[in-house]
């Protein structure tokens, strides 16, 4: 059985693939949030610096980003994939054992490489690559499954911790990614697959796809996606400061946390169901959806889960646009390249955001911190409507053309 002779991915491809991104996103991005503090009571190394890790593999990532868009989008150039659970791994093994701090850098070095080759940008890329526009709904199926990624990894990683350290945890999480993921990539990307997206619908009609490759609605979508990136590290590092500080309870808090998760599937739940929408209207809909949310956080504590639940469905589309909206608006054709592209700014800044983050809180307070997030996301529902705008344009710019040359 071999996916990629299909004309569109199927819904086993879409769902096998979804639990392979638990995995890897369980074992790299959210993987600090849990371990971090048993580290630091273990070790004695600093808060900062062990938390700071992660940065720096997101940094690593970004950089690496484009460079893992351009190789996925050569022939065969997906198998690539295949080994970023060895990477990851490899990484986690170092960790386990590092006696120092910079080994223990070292290993999320290496972490970081991990994910710029199998996380979302380089999944949406190949199958964006290899099934054209018919790609969405894997996109939708991939993001609905892993947006369960912490409420199931978190109870397992703790459960790991409680038995065996953090150390041991980090073996076994090792352990579990050397087994699973390459024989997922390699079912899922076989070598030698047809690349059917040429010619099963590969392009969206109602927008004429153009060269992403310096043009304005390039620029703007970057910055959207940058910004969608920025809010999205920033609430999830510091929510439970935020409603700490709005005199809310720590089990209440750690209670409130846990509506993130399901209002974010729960979109792309919905998303499957309603009739689909244009990725450039659905990316002025996620704006407006976390600036709402972030804008509650600034009220009581009474409104507090209704912010948060707003945030979680503006932030769970913002992560299946991120696959489509590039396809809609550039078509299939160097999308992987494209895809590259836009992960880098967006990883580097998610690099800087919880070490920014933490200093602004620490100095001006979270109410500021707060207003900032509001800030950024006005500013991001702007920008989404230039690219509505731009869009348009484009379309009325081409279409006589294209009549011209039919006739």
């Amino acid at each position: 059985m071999l996916p990629a002779t299909h004309t569109s991915p199927s819904r086993l491809l879409s769902v096998v693939l979804g639990f392979s991104q638990i995995l890897l996103w369980g074992g790299s991005f959210f993987l600090m949030a849990i371990i971090g503090e048993p580290i630091v009571r273990d070790t004695g190394w600093p808060h900062e610096w062990v938390y700071g890790a992660l940065s720096l593999a997101l940094l690593v990532s970004g950089l690496m980003a484009p460079a893992i868009g351009r190789r996925v989008g050569k022939a065969e150039g997906e198998q690539i994939m295949r080994y970023s659970g060895i990477v990851i791994a490899a990484g986690l093994a170092i960790a386990a054992l590092a006696p120092h701090i910079l080994v223990f850098f070292l290993g999320w070095i290496i972490i970081g490489a991990g994910m710029a080759m199998g996380l979302y940008d380089a999944l949406f890329a190949a199958l964006g690559k290899r099934y054209g526009a018919s790609a969405g709904k894997a996109f939708t199926y991939i993001t609905l499954i892993s947006g369960f990624c912490t409420t199931i990894i978190w109870p397992v990683l703790t459960l790991l911790l409680g038995q065996f350290g953090w150390r041991g945890t980090l073996l076994i999480y090792a352990a579990a990614l050397l087994v699973i993921i390459l024989p997922v990539y390699r079912w899922a990307f076989p070598r030698g697959a047809s690349q059917p997206s040429a010619v099963a619908g590969g392009r969206l009609k109602s927008t004429p796809p153009a060269p992403a490759k310096a043009s304005k609605v390039y620029y703007l979508v970057m910055v959207n996606f940058t910004i969608g990136a920025v809010m999205m590290t920033a609430v999830s590092v510091h929510l439970i400061d935020i409603l700490l500080d709005n005199n809310i309870t720590l089990a209440a808090a750690v209670g409130l946390g846990a509506l993130l998760g399901p209002s974010q599937v729960g979109v792309r739940l919905l998303d499957l169901v309603f009739p689909k929408k244009s990725p450039v209207i659905g990316i002025a809909i996620s704006c407006a959806g976390v600036l709402a949310g972030v804008a509650l956080l600034l009220g009581s504590p009474v409104i507090a889960a209704a912010g948060i639940i707003l945030y979680g469905l503006g932030n769970g589309m913002r992560t299946i646009l991120r696959g489509t909206l590039p396809l809609h608006l550039f078509g299939p054709e160097g999308y992987a390249g494209t895809m590259g592209k836009l992960a880098r700014p967006q990883l580097i800044a998610q690099a800087a955001t919880p070490f920014a983050g933490g200093l602004m809180i620490q100095g001006l307070g979270v109410p500021a911190f707060l207003w900032v997030l509001v800030t950024l996301a006005t500013a991001n529902i702007f920008i989404s409507l230039m690219i509505r705008k731009a869009t348009v344009v484009r379309a009325l710019a081409t279409e006589p053309a294209a009549i011209r040359h039919a006739s």
